[in-house]
Formats: C-alpha cells, sequence, structure tokens
C-alpha cells in the first residue's frame, strides 16, 4: 500500500538528505513495498547522472603550443641589441640591416596571426562556458524539483515510434513549476523540434520546445501552467518553432500520478 509521507521521502533517500531515522523509516516501507524501491531506484539512478549531464570542456592541444611559441616571439623581440664592433663587423650589419627587417616584419606578422587565433580561441571558450552554466543551472533546478515537498513525480515512457525514450516529469504544485528530464530521444533534423505538451480532457496545451544531445538527452524548465487539472503529458515531434496542437508523432506520453 502506498504511503504519501513516505512517497515524498523518497527523492530525498536517492540524495542522501535524510536524518538516520527517517532512512531506517524508507528502508522498512521498500521492504514491503517493490513498486515503491522501482521508483526508488529510478531516483537514485537519475541523482548519480547529475554530475556528468554536462559533457567536460578540454582546451585543445594546440592551444598550449600557440601560446609557447608566441612567449619565443616576444623573448627574442626584447633580447638586448648587440655591442658595437669594430668597423668591419659594422659594415656587415648594415649589409644584413634589411635581411633583418624583412625578418623582423615576418615574426611581427606571425605574432599578429597567432594573437588573432588566440583571440578566437578566447571567444569559443567563453562560449563553452557560458553553455555550462545553463546546463549547471538546469541540473540546479532539477535538484530544487526533487528536493521539493510535495513534488510529483510522473514515469514518462516512449511510444511504438521510439519505443527506447523514456524520462520523468517532476512538479511542484505550490510553485507552479515543473521539470522533464528525458533520454534515449533521437537527435532530429535542424527543421524539426521536440514540443512538449500538457493534457487535459482531451486537450493539449504547449508547454515548451527542446531539442536533444547526441545521446538523446534533455533537460526542459516549465515555468507556468503546472497544475492539478492536468491529467497527462507528452512529447511530439514538431516542425521548427512549434505547433497549436501536437501532431500525430507523439513519441512519449505519460499520466501524472
Amino acid at each position: 500500500m502506498m504511503n504519501d509521507e513516505l512517497e515524498a521521502l523518497l527523492p530525498l533517500y536517492a540524495l542522501e538528505a535524510l536524518t538516520p531515522e527517517e532512512r531506517a523509516q524508507v528502508e522498512a516501507y521498500i521492504a514491503v513495498n517493490p513498486e515503491a524501491r522501482m521508483r526508488l531506484d529510478e531516483l537514485r539512478q537519475m541523482a548519480a547522472r547529475l554530475p556528468y549531464a554536462a559533457p567536460p570542456v578540454t582546451p585543445p592541444p594546440a592551444l598550449k603550443q600557440k601560446l609557447m611559441a608566441r612567449v619565443g616571439a616576444d623573448a627574442r623581440r626584447r633580447q638586448p641589441a648587440p655591442e658595437r664592433k669594430p668597423s668591419l663587423w659594422t659594415a656587415w650589419q648594415q649589409r644584413l640591416a634589411p635581411v633583418a627587417l624583412t625578418i623582423s616584419l615576418g615574426l611581427a606578422a606571425l605574432a599578429l596571426g597567432w594573437g588573432v587565433m588566440l583571440n578566437a580561441e578566447v571567444v569559443r571558450l567563453r562560449a563553452e562556458t557560458r553553455q555550462l552554466q545553463e546546463q549547471l543551472a538546469a541540473q540546479n533546478r532539477l535538484l530544487a524539483q526533487l528536493t521539493a515537498p510535495g513534488a510529483r513525480i510522473t514515469e514518462v515512457g516512449g511510444t511504438a515510434l521510439q519505443p527506447e525514450a523514456r524520462g520523468h516529469f517532476i512538479a511542484d504544485p505550490q510553485r507552479a513549476t515543473a521539470v522533464l528530464v528525458v533520454s534515449g530521444l533521437r537527435p532530429l533534423p535542424p527543421d524539426e523540434v521536440y514540443q512538449f505538451w500538457l493534457l487535459r480532457d482531451g486537450v493539449a496545451v504547449g508547454a515548451g520546445l527542446f531539442t536533444v544531445d547526441e545521446a538523446g538527452r534533455a533537460v526542459l524548465a516549465v515555468d507556468s501552467g503546472v497544475t492539478d487539472e492536468f491529467t497527462a503529458v507528452g512529447v511530439s515531434i514538431e516542425p521548427a518553432g512549434g505547433s497549436l496542437a501536437p501532431s500525430e508523432r507523439i513519441v512519449m506520453l505519460g499520466e501524472l500520478s
């Protein structure tokens, strides 16, 4: 038999955020409730994947070589001028001056080129940093949903179109917010997008658009419109920009618990 109070502690158990007394209560509950144990196992798998949801950023190997070459060029330009030599040596210097000037100009051009490439690397790394920050924010939203008192966690499974898809819809009715976490969805071409729907009495309300990474994963934050009146959720494939109503290509469905 389902115990609502202990069910609400399952997400906190998965995150190891319970007191010893509460842990003992949950363990006694799942010992006699196989379905609750399955739900807890899924929550623990989700919590274990949170630190790895954002792919690590590795600077390109050529970046160190470019930096060292830039330092070497700067050091050569800063070398002190040779001491004044006898007149014969001075004559040779005068003959070699045009060659030295050409070499210096070449080194300056190389240094400028390296500077442009380093600038491009910095811009790229900043863009990747912003992307990582967005992914971290999404993870924080998911963690907040998992630990919110009274959070409702609904399993969302794949349909015959994409049976390998799976996910969870985690709703917080008190704040009218929710998070959809999916995996196993197939990446779409640029002219298509996944659209999330809230279903009530046969009427579908669009709740957000999203794409997936190469592994078929995505996290979608739903900021409004989540109430107890909605009875089911779904995901469909739509043209880029979304649709007013879901197409027949429904790839995920789930009933709100």
